[in-house]
C-alpha cells in the first residue's frame, strides 16, 4: 500500500493574506516547483474486519534507545562509525534499530509509527537532521536545524523502514555531532491485537506558568534537582479560559503539551527538563530529557506523556540551576473509542514532507511581520492524502515540524525576539506560543495544526519579520 500525491503550492496575495496548499493526485511523487522527492509506502490502518487498532497510540515508559556518546545509557546500540557522527554538505547517514527497543514491538506488521525525541548534541558545524525509514527516499524536510555548539531537541513521528530501522541524516555543513534518541510511544496498525488511545487536539490552553504561579503553589522557578507535580485530568486552562481542557475521565491516559523553558535568570545554568507520569524512588532522576536548555535560552518542545493512573497527574524535573517552565495543553489521549469510528486516529506519512517554505518564491518570499497573522488553507492537502490510491477521508488536523528559518529586526538598532502561535482560524488567538525564537539560528518545534471548520489554520508572529517552514509528518482523522 502506498500514498501517492503530487503537490504544488500557490500563495495568493489578497488582503487577508490567505495561503493555499493545493495537492492533485497524479502518481507516486511529491513535486514542488523547486524540488522533487519520493513519497514513501504507508502501512494501512484499514483491515478487512475494520479499523481495529489502526492509528491508535500506545504509551511507553520513556526510554533512551540510542546515544552516540560512549559510556552513556543507549550507547550500547551505537553503530559505525562509533561516537560522534559526521556532518557533510551532501549528507552523511547512519541507521539505528527502532523496532524491538524501549518497549516498541518487534513486528513491523504491528507498528505504524513511533514517537521519538531526537537530540543533536554539541555539533562542531552547522546543518540539519532528518530521519526516515531505512531504504526509503529521504525527502527534502528537516526535523532539527542546528549551529555549531548548540544542543537541539525535537519531538518527531517516524516510521521504521527495512529491518525495523531508522536512517538518520546529518547534512549541510562540515563537522560532527552526537545524536540521542528517546522513545515515548508508538502508533499501531489495524493488525495489532491491542487497542490504543485516540488523539484529541484542542485549541492550546495554558495550565502551568511558574512565572505567575499558575498551576503551582508559589511564584518561583524550578530549582536544581526539583520535581513538581501537576494535576492533568480535570485541569482548567487560561488564556483562553477553558474548564476541564483535559476531561476528568479515567480513560484519559496521556496528554500532549507544548513545554517552554525560560532559562534566562541570573541563577540559571545549562540544564534539561524532563516530564514523566509518576514519582521515582528517592534519589533517582529521569533517564530521558524532553528539553535541553543553555544558559540564557528560551525554548519550546512538544511533549507526549502518559498520565499517572492513580492521581491523574504528571511530574516535571529540572536538572540544574533555576528555570521557569510554561506548559500549554495542545491535546490529550483517550481510550475506549468505538473501533468503527475514525476520529483521533493518527496516520503517519512515509517521511516528513515539506509543505511550505515562506523563503521560496512560489510562496511569495515575504516574511510575516510584527503583530501579524496569516491563514493557511489545507483543504486540498487534506483531500489528497491517500493510502493505496484511496483517499483517507476527513481529517481534523496535521502534525509536523514548524521551523522559524530566520528572524530579522523591525528597527536596525533594536535586537528582537519573538514567538509563533498556531491555532484554528475560527478560534480566538491564545496567548500560548508554539515556538520561541531570537535572531540567529533556526528554531524547530513539532506542532499540531488543528483545522478550523473550513480546514484552515492561522499563524501569528509577535515581533520582527520571520520566515518559517512547515514539514508534515502525520494527519489526524475525523468522522
Amino acid at each position: 500500500m502506498t500514498a501517492c500525491y503530487n503537490g504544488h503550492f500557490m500563495r495568493s496575495k489578497c488582503h487577508a493574506k490567505r495561503w493555499t496548499v493545493a495537492l492533485l493526485m497524479v502518481g507516486c511523487t511529491v513535486v514542488v516547483p523547486s524540488a522533487t522527492s519520493s513519497v514513501l509506502p504507508l502501512v494501512t490502518v484499514q483491515a478487512a474486519d475494520g479499523l481495529g487498532a489502526g492509528g491508535e497510540y500506545h504509551a511507553l515508559t520513556p526510554a533512551r534507545i540510542f546515544d552516540s556518546r560512549p559510556g552513556l545509557a543507549g550507547s550500547e546500540n551505537d553503530v559505525a562509525p562509533l561516537g560522534a557522527k559526521p556532518i557533510s554538505s551532501g549528507g552523511s547517514t547512519f541507521d539505528i534499530q527502532l523496532l524491538g527497543l524501549g518497549g516498541i514491538p518487534t513486528s513491523p506488521s504491528d507498528v505504524l509509527g513511533v514517537v521519538a525525541n531526537i537530540v543533536v548534541v554539541e555539533p562542531t558545524g552547522q546543518g540539519y537532521l532528518n530521519a526516515y525509514g531505512t531504504a526509503e527516499p529521504a525527502g527534502t524536510a528537516a526535523i532539527i536545524n542546528f549551529v555549531a555548539g548548540q544542543t537541539v531537541p525535537n519531538l518527531a513521528i517516524v516510521r521504521p523502514g527495512a529491518g525495523g530501522k531508522l536512517t538518520i541524516k546529518l547534512a549541510a555543513g562540515v563537522g560532527a555531532a552526537n545524536v540521542v534518541v528517546d522513545v515515548f510511544g508508538w502508533f499501531s496498525t489495524s493488525a495489532a491485537v491491542d487497542r490504543g488511545a485516540r488523539l484529541v487536539p484542542v485549541t492550546p490552553g495554558r495550565v502551568l506558568d511558574t512565572r505567575t504561579g499558575l498551576g503551582r503553589a508559589s511564584v518561583a522557578p524550578m530549582a536544581a534537582g526539583e520535581f513538581t507535580t501537576l494535576k492533568i485530568r480535570g485541569v482548567d486552562a487560561t488564556d483562553p479560559s477553558k474548564l476541564d481542557i483535559v476531561p476528568d475521565d479515567p480513560n484519559v491516559v496521556g496528554v500532549v503539551l507544548n513545554m517552554a523553558g525560560v532559562n534566562n535568570l541570573a541563577t540559571s545554568s545549562a540544564t534539561y527538563l524532563s516530564v514523566i507520569p509518576s514519582d521515582l524512588p528517592a534519589g533517582q532522576r529521569p533517564a530521558t530529557a524532553n528539553l535541553n536548555l543553555t544558559k540564557g535560552q528560551v525554548k519550546s518542545n512538544m511533549v507526549i506523556v502518559p498520565i499517572d493512573a492513580v492521581d491523574g497527574s504528571i511530574r516535571l524535573f529540572n536538572y540544574a540551576g533555576t528555570a521557569h517552565v510554561v506548559l500549554d495543553v495542545v491535546g490529550y489521549l483517550i481510550n475506549t473509542a468505538d473501533a468503527s469510528t475514525r476520529a483521533g486516529r493518527v496516520v503517519p506519512l512515509g517521511s516528513p514532507y515539506r509543505v511550505f517554505d515562506t523563503r521560496e518564491q512560489q510562496w511569495g518570499a515575504v516574511p510575516l511581520g510584527p503583530g501579524q497573522a496569516e491563514d493557511w488553507s489545507f483543504s486540498d492537502f487534506a483531500g489528497s492524502v491517500t493510502i493505496g490510491g484511496v483517499a483517507v477521508g476527513k481529517q481534523m488536523g496535521v502534525i509536523g515540524n514548524l521551523t522559524s528559518a530566520s528572524l530579522t529586526r523591525q528597527y536596525a538598532t533594536q535586537p528582537v525576539s519573538s514567538f509563533l502561535t498556531v491555532y484554528p482560524s475560527d478560534a480566538g488567538r491564545p496567548t500560548s506560543a508554539n515556538l520561541n525564537m531570537a535572531e540567529g539560528a533556526p528554531v524547530p518545534n513539532m506542532v499540531i495544526m488543528k483545522y478550523s471548520a473550513a480546514t484552515t489554520v492561522q499563524v501569528y508572529n509577535l515581533s520582527g519579520f520571520v520566515h518559517y517552514v512547515y514539514d508534515a509528518s502525520a494527519v489526524i482523522l475525523s468522522d
